[in-house]
């Protein structure tokens, strides 16, 4: 099977966004199964797969680095069916200080990282050592959901504290992991190399909320709801980004909304002297009205009851790709469903 992935690629690239998507897909599965995938897609090099459930208590960190004479890959597991999606529905998610001077990240994924990073795992380091073991191979960082945090907050690591160059971050449904002052960090380094999948009205990208001091960073890829792809120039998220993301533009000019909010901000700060702060509050409660009550409901069984976020049935199909792990199968290995 030829290797269709471009490990140079500055840009875009459908096709390796294809490879990362079902890399991130089947990240879901048991490690016999990742390894036989691998292989089957050309990463025919050393592998390492990573779980900290028994090594690290109450973590449940997992994913696989697999390699060829090209590439590094890095993909990180997102949330299990039927695991309760705290980090989502927690509306007063702390900032955390993170291994770079400037700027904060989500807490909680901020600790789901490094319970896997710079510890042992069957008897060896696995990150960030493949990364700085990896000769001449670009490195690529994927994840869908959590995962697509943690492939975010891994290349933040790599880049700015293990000083590994990398090449490319896709993620699939992401949501958002740092401050504006980490966000504007990683998006002056990094932005043109970082890709996000959002499709429709999948809800992991709009949490945690923007009023909460987090933003989205990189290039953002939406699949609308007639299943179209619409890309976006890379940037850092602004509030009209953020107010169209959240609530879709249908009945309403974000750009507008905008600038009136901006201007509602204003007139409040003559009170408090902090007009950011005082768009936060607004925009806070705005999200809060439009997601704060039906979002616990929604979250309250994991994220395989939200139809647009799932993995398999909806992102690999906007990419026109499939799963296919009849190797695996064929060797009769054991594995979770797909989700």
């Amino acid at each position: 099977m030829p290797f269709d992935f471009d490990p140079q690629a500055t840009t875009l690239s459908m096709p390796n966004a294809k490879l990362l998507g079902q890399a991130s897909a089947v990240a879901y599965q048991n490690g016999a199964t990742c390894r036989q995938w691998a292989r089957d897609a050309g990463l025919d090099g050393d592998f390492d797969f990573f779980c900290s459930a028994g090594a690290v208590n109450n973590t449940d960190t997992s994913g696989f680095v697999a390699e060829n004479d090209q590439i590094v890959l890095v993909a990180f597991r997102g949330t299990q069916p039927n695991v309760p999606v705290d980090w989502m529905s927690d509306f007063n998610a702390l900032h955390e200080t993170w291994g770079h001077p400037v700027g904060k990240v989500h807490k909680g994924f901020y600790e789901a990282l490094r319970v896997v990073w710079g510890l042992p795992f069957n008897g060896k380091e696995i990150l960030p050592a493949r990364l700085l073991n990896r000769g001449n191979r670009t490195v690529w960082i994927t994840g869908h959901s959590l995962g697509g945090a943690l492939a975010e907050l891994c290349a933040a690591q790599a880049q700015f504290v293990s000083h590994v160059p990398v090449q490319g971050v896709y993620t699939f449904g992401q949501p958002r992991c740092g401050d504006e002052a980490y966000a504007t960090l990683l998006q002056s380094a990094m932005g043109m190399r970082i890709f996000r999948f959002i499709n429709d009205r999948d809800i992991v990208p709009r949490v945690p909320f923007y009023g909460m001091g987090f933003r989205h960073y990189g290039g953002e890829i939406f699949f609308n709801h007639q299943k179209q792809q619409v890309d976006i120039a890379t940037a850092l998220e602004n509030l009209a980004a953020a107010l169209k993301l959240g609530f879709g533009a249908v009945n309403f000019d974000p750009i507008e909304t905008a600038v009136q909010m901006t201007a509602a901000a204003v007139k409040q700060a003559l009170f408090s002297g902090n007009v950011k702060a005082a768009l936060d509050e607004l925009m806070k409660a705005r999200e809060n009205d439009a997601f704060g009550k039906d979002i616990q409901l929604l979250l309250a069984e994991g994220t395989e009851n939200i139809a647009d976020h799932n993995m398999t049935d909806c992102y690999l199909a906007r990419l026109g790709t499939t799963l296919t792990l009849a190797a695996a199968a064929a060797a009769n290995e054991t594995a979770p469903p797909l989700h």
